[in-house]
């Protein structure tokens, strides 16, 4: 049975069956599911439904609409379940089955696509299971990223701290990332105008042709990477207008080497930026 169908037979399940038992089973939660759904092609957020499908009958346990920014958030109690997305118009999504725990969290993005599967695959932001610690592992065997600055060691990216972003009187991130040794910035109002300065060594590599060329590089926030690898989207580039007074410290690095381990993936061999929010 292919993945549109069951789709289908899990909506119509959800829709016509389960919406008393979703109220108690929702009081009981123990696992929540939170995300965003985006246009594989665009990066856009979209509003559509998000579910999850228990594998051995291909119903919805329970599922969400998620909002215009594209967030939703799912509960539901410890099992295996598979991860579903629909959008009218575009190709139903179906995740292999993943093993929930009690008082498990997880964070994902979701592509859908107009056309066929998505590019792009379900990216894991962050696992967090009940009494883990900061050097527990992904499911996908990467390190966790650390939910606190302090969780990691000290590296060597330029650090920006909350005292050095205060007194420079700029109200802006995008302001603030004009004076930083660099990093190239064409509009502080769009962070995809924003290019790192590379060496003449890296041009050898064939990054671009020009001494100083610039190329692309990644964003992260809160120690969780929000760039779509490769190319622009708009959940980044609204960073640029952060009120720089929400911001406890911005990190710049400006190539692999100067990055901690669980930045360090290697489509970011151009660098990228770390913001620290005053929240954490």
């Amino acid at each position: 049975m292919g993945s549109s169908i069951l789709l289908r037979r899990a909506l119509a399940t959800a829709v016509v069956g389960i919406a008393a038992s979703l109220s108690s089973n929702q009081l009981s939660a123990q696992a929540v599911v939170r995300g965003v759904l985006y246009d594989d092609a665009t990066g856009a957020p979209l509003k559509g439904t998000v579910m999850l499908v228990d594998p051995g009958t291909d119903a919805a346990v329970v599922y969400a609409a998620s909002d215009s920014a594209g967030n939703f958030v799912l509960r539901t109690r410890l099992g295996a379940y598979q991860l579903a997305a629909v959008h009218p118009g575009y190709t139903a999504v179906l995740s292999a089955p993943i093993q929930l725990a009690d008082g498990e969290q997880l964070t994902v993005r979701i592509p859908i696509s107009e056309k066929g599967d998505p590019q792009h695959k379900i990216g894991v932001i962050e696992r967090v299971r009940p009494g883990a610690s900061p050097e527990m592992r992904r499911a996908d065997g990467q390190p966790a990223t650390a939910t606190r600055r302090e969780m990691r060691p000290r590296t060597a990216g330029t650090s920006y701290d909350r005292e050095r972003l205060a007194s420079s009187g700029f109200t802006t991130l995008g302001q603030f990332l004009q004076t930083v040794p660099g990093l190239q910035v064409r509009d502080p109002n769009s962070s995809s105008t924003m290019q790192m300065s590379r060496s003449t060594a890296l041009n050898s590599l064939g990054l671009r042709g020009a001494s100083g060329a610039a190329c692309h590089i990644g964003w992260f926030l809160d120690g969780h990477r929000i760039d779509l690898p490769g190319r622009n989207d708009p959940m980044t580039d609204g960073l640029a207008a952060t009120a720089l007074d929400v911001v406890e410290s911005v990190e710049v690095f400006r190539g692999i080497s100067e990055m901690p381990a669980e930045y360090a993936n290697p489509d970011l061999r151009c660098g990228a930026v770390a913001i620290w929010t005053r929240r954490g």
